[in-house]
């Protein structure tokens, strides 16, 4: 009897046992059923359009500042204030340079009286030079017929030749003379732009956006004094990665929005494209072809463009670049296929094409109504059994 009892408490703990086992193996079973996101392939239309982000910009702008430095005598405009074009902006106190250009002016006048002044000795020198002159082609005539002594002669020629000298020299005085009304003419000219230089003047129709100074201020030559901005429809500069700047060509037609005008489109055209890179992206100027006035610097804006006539086919199998992996042998994906009551994921090597706003172009592997995991590929095996992810 006792050993009957002990059988039955032994055959217990067997059961015991085997029950838990089953139970941690559905566990297992039910833990290894992974939950994954996907999306069924279709055949969807290539719009090759690709939109890129940045901000507008006025067609002009400038950072004024004074060729000369000085004190601020005037400000003559304010922050908002719309200008035209030569319109006085601010200007310094000239006194100093006003004081060098009139002296400059009085050197002008001095140089002048220079001029004349020598051109009156050279007159004189050349009247004595032609009269001696005249005197010793005379006196070389009368000397080869013996009709004059040696001594005459000599005289001649000698008073001839300081004559010649005289005149020469009268000359050069007339050229330094002029030189030097050249070079006054010129400290004129540099002492005016002087003067001219501590007034600033819009050099082109605008708004004033900035203004750095107070009247009374010491600025230096060059420090920026006022910026002022063009009037008018301001234009976009984006950003356009290296892959996609080859496609953009002057005068393309391009749809831009602006969210805070209550995302309105506006049509453009590209205006400018930049040669060097800023950074990852190479600058592009879109010119807006719509006017509104509400558009301003600043502004967020975003680009869109079509490449349409640089695709060969109107619709593909289009697969978002979190559904496609690589590895040595090439890109895959993996199809969620029915495996009886369950699912599993096969990994399936695909041909991808290019890569658009879409997603990537699949060339070959896949056909329409697959299903593909569209997300979490680094946790995914070949064959591993999944249950379909539902939002």
């Amino acid at each position: 009897m006792r050993n009957k009892k002990s059988i039955i408490y032994l055959l217990g703990i067997l059961l015991f046992f085997i029950a838990c086992n089953t139970t941690e193996e559905e566990a297992v079973t039910t833990q290894s059923v992974r939950p994954v996101k996907y999306i069924q392939v279709a055949d969807r239309a290539i719009k090759g359009e690709h939109t890129y982000t940045g901000l507008a910009k006025a067609q002009e702008e400038a950072s004024l500042s004074f060729k000369v430095g000085g004190t601020i005598n005037k400000i003559a405009v304010k922050v908002g204030d719309r200008v035209r074009k030569g319109q006085i902006l601010a200007s310094l106190d000239a006194t100093d340079y006003q004081v060098s250009y009139t002296q400059s002016l009085a050197n002008v006048q001095s140089s002048k009286a220079q001029i004349e002044s020598a051109q009156a000795q050279m007159e004189s020198a050349k009247a004595n030079y032609i009269t001696a002159q005249s005197n010793y082609r005379r006196f070389e005539k009368l000397y080869e017929n013996n009709s004059i002594s040696l001594s005459d002669f000599e005289q001649a020629k000698s008073s001839y030749q300081g004559a010649e000298a005289s005149y020469k020299a009268a000359q050069t005085q007339v050229e330094a003379a002029k030189a030097g009304k050249k070079s006054s003419d010129s400290m004129a000219k540099s002492a005016s732009n002087q003067v001219s230089y501590t007034i600033i003047t819009a050099p082109f129709a605008g708004i004033i956006t900035r203004i750095n100074v107070e009247p009374n201020e010491v600025v230096g030559q060059g420090n920026p004094v006022i910026e002022i901005n063009s009037v008018g429809n301001p234009d976009v500069e984006i950003g356009v990665p290296e892959n996609a700047i080859a496609e953009i060509k002057n005068g393309q037609k391009v749809m831009v929005l602006f969210n805070s005008l209550h995302h309105q489109n506006f049509n453009g055209v590209v205006h400018e494209i930049g040669y060097s890179s800023a950074g990852t992206t190479y600058p592009v100027t879109i010119r807006l072809t719509d006017g509104d006035d509400r558009i301003r610097p600043g502004m967020p804006a975003s680009a869109t463009f079509s490449f349409m006539d640089h695709h060969s086919v109107e619709s593909a199998l289009l697969v978002p670049p979190s559904a496609v992996g690589e590895d040595g042998k090439g890109n895959f994906v993996y199809v969620i296929q029915n495996a009886g009551d369950n699912f599993i994921c096969k990994k399936q090597m695909v041909q991808v094409g290019k890569l658009s706003d879409a997603g990537f172009e699949v060339l070959s592997g896949l056909k329409n109504g697959d299903k593909v995991a569209s997300a979490g590929l680094n946790v995914l095996s070949d064959g591993m059994q999944v249950s379909l992810y539902q939002k």
